[in-house]
């Protein structure tokens, strides 16, 4: 028995059905779409080659290149201190170190960011090409990427894998570490573009508006991420993504008969969509952010049965209602 009532989730088993990797891909022609190569620019690997006792005419070199992050004013003590106690603290010095071990040349992901914005003016033409920098955070993990007006700047020290022994000894849990790795660092990028640069917040306080604003982002990433597994755009293990497709009759169902769609309770809500190691209620099995993995699939119906909608008509459209009926969505038992 779960959730309310005397609703019981029926655990579908669907042995022997094969599933598309990507089932939503789109399909493009980028023959005629140039971009320029991408370069990323590592302003953390160049901090931390400086000379602590050479400090300030070495951030004066430095600023040419990186004053996004240093500005130009160095007459300022206490930014010289704070700068200079940072790249000598033993802590993170071994970050930094940690980071050149695992990210000693940047190419292979500046070749597949080049491609993603490929994608990316193929769909949404007008939009700019972010620069974008790398930089050591000191495991500031609730911010791995930022994207403020034409720059975007990764904390790479959020991305040296589930082996890294700090990220436990931060208290972190196993389901958020095991995202901390090289296959996520694409997907957190065009999900933070998608959030800062396309997609309005979502006013409305259903769960269903909730969910289609997910989808959005989610789709999003099926655009401009075609060849990316969907397991590493939501962030569930192999497992949890087959436990999602057998079970997606018995969920929408679900939510059907609970009244769940159009609730405003802040906390029903929460149980589908904010992140955790599951989703309470339902078995252990489920993986969190339902709600967003649902919205996903209604988006991609939507746009699958609605092929004159662009993806800027899709990210502007705020009636999440209209949406869902013309999407049709309705998963096969």
């Amino acid at each position: 028995m779960i959730g309310r009532g005397t609703v019981v989730l029926v655990i579908l088993l669907t042995a022997g059905v094969l599933f598309n990797c990507n089932p939503g891909r789109i399909k493009t022609d980028l023959s005629d779409i140039h971009v320029d190569e991408v370069v990323i620019n590592r302003y953390g690997l160049a901090l931390f080659r400086l000379d602590p006792g050479n400090l300030k005419s070495g951030l004066q070199v430095l600023s040419k290149d990186y004053s996004f992050f240093l500005g130009y004013d160095f007459e300022d003590t206490l930014k010289l201190i704070r700068i200079h106690n940072f790249i000598t603290d033993p802590f993170n010095i071994h970050i930094a170190s940690a980071c050149m071990k695992r990210y000693p040349g940047l190419t292979n992901l500046e070749d597949k960011f080049t491609q993603a914005f490929r994608y990316y003016k193929y769909f949404l033409p007008d939009q700019k090409i972010p620069n974008i920098f790398t930089y050591i955070s000191g495991l500031q993990y609730e911010s791995p990427v930022n994207v403020i007006d034409s720059v975007m700047i990764i904390a790479l020290d959020m991305y040296l894998g589930k082996d890294f022994v700090p990220y436990r000894q931060l208290g972190l849990p196993v389901y958020k570490i095991s995202r901390m790795d090289r296959p996520y660092i694409l997907p957190d990028c065009f999900k933070e573009i998608a959030i800062t640069q396309l997609i309005p917040e979502q006013k409305s306080s259903t769960l269903l508006d909730m969910m289609v604003y997910h989808g959005k982002i989610l789709y999003f990433l099926d655009a401009v991420l075609p060849e990316v597994q969907d397991s590493f755009k939501i962030g569930y293990t192999s497992n949890q993504l087959d436990w999602c497709r057998e079970n997606e009759p018995g969920i929408w169902a679900f939510l059907i008969e609970n009244e769940l769609l159009y609730t405003t309770d802040y906390q029903e809500i929460n149980k589908f969509i904010i992140d955790g190691p599951f989703t309470s209620g339902l078995p252990r099995e489920s993986p969190s952010m339902l709600g967003r993995w649902m919205g996903w699939q209604i988006v991609r119906q939507y746009m699958k049965r609605n092929h004159n909608i662009s993806l800027d008509s899709l990210f502007h459209d705020p009636d999440s209602q209209e949406i869902l009926m013309r999407s049709r969505y309705k998963p096969k038992k």
